[in-house]
């Protein structure tokens, strides 16, 4: 029997071999399935749990995603790497997720670092609610109706760093919401920084895209967007804008601060395109 809310303390090592699936055949180096907190000893610079990736494609059969977690799970103090997800199968459940899958919001993250992972869409997270969480060099490699959200995909994200993730669409987040978030040097075809998600309070820079170098799509409210670089909208593109200032900014087309976008009480300065 296990009790809710139960710890499970972790020490330090890296934890690379074993799994079991739970979804399908796509297997987890780590499954939590139910409503425990699985914790490290000593934090994400001692404690690793490392995935597989399939060689030559890195994502298919036989890929190991490092954790899986069921709603009201919670895991602190990791540093997840080199997990990968299947490229067919249960588009959600085996594609998404190469570093971290939640089951769902109720799904708690705390002081983790997601790098260098890939999946279908989502390369390093895919769902829950993250705090202080790091999350880099992850990338989402789907082709048609995938490749959305190099870093995380859904899920909402507070005071988290996300940089150097790339994806199709929403480097680094896609249909997101985050809260005092800093993105930076994320790249995509569609919204370098975030596609079609929710930024409150969060800086973006020196991200990079086709369309929407910081961001494209969603809103954004009391942000600042700084040194993006896009096609079209080198700091916003498509996107609604409240208080918000765009600075250093570039285009190589239309917009250097911004294209096809409402803003709303925001400041512009030195954007060029």
């Amino acid at each position: 029997m296990t009790v809710a809310g139960a710890w499970v303390l972790v020490t330090n090592g890296t934890y690379a071999s074993g799994g079991r699936a739970l979804d399908g055949t796509m297997t987890n180096r780590v499954a939590v399935n139910k409503p425990v907190t699985l914790r490290s000893v000593n934090g994400p610079q001692f404690t690793m749990i490392q995935g597989r990736w399939v060689p030559a494609t890195t994502n298919g059969n036989g890929a190991i995603r490092c954790v899986y977690l069921a709603n009201g799970a919670s895991l602190s103090g990791f540093t997840l790497t080199k997990g990968a997800t299947r490229s067919a199968g249960d588009s959600t459940r085996e594609q998404t997720g190469g570093g971290l899958w939640c089951e769902s919001a109720g799904v708690l993250v705390s002081n983790c670092v997601v790098t260098g992972n890939s999946a279908q869409s989502g390369g390093g997270v895919s769902g829950g609610t993250l705090s202080n969480c790091t999350l880099t060099g992850n990338s989402a490699t789907g082709g048609y109706l995938a490749g959305y959200g190099g870093g995380a995909y859904y899920g909402t994200l507070k005071h988290c760093t996300l940089t150097g993730n790339s994806a199709s669409t929403g480097g680094g987040s896609y249909q997101g919401t985050l809260d005092d978030c800093t993105l930076s040097a994320n790249s995509a075809t569609e919204g370098g920084g975030a596609c079609a998600s929710t930024l409150n309070n969060c800086r973006l820079s020196g991200n990079s895209a086709s369309s929407g170098g910081g961001a494209c799509q969603g809103t954004l409210n009391n942000c600042t967007l700084s040194a993006n670089s896009a096609t079209s909208g080198g700091g916003a593109h498509s996107a609604t804008l409240n208080d918000c200032t765009l600075s250093g900014n570039s285009a190589i087309g239309t917009g250097g601060g911004a294209c096809y976008a409402a803003l709303n009480n925001c400041a512009l300065t030195g954007n060029s395109a």
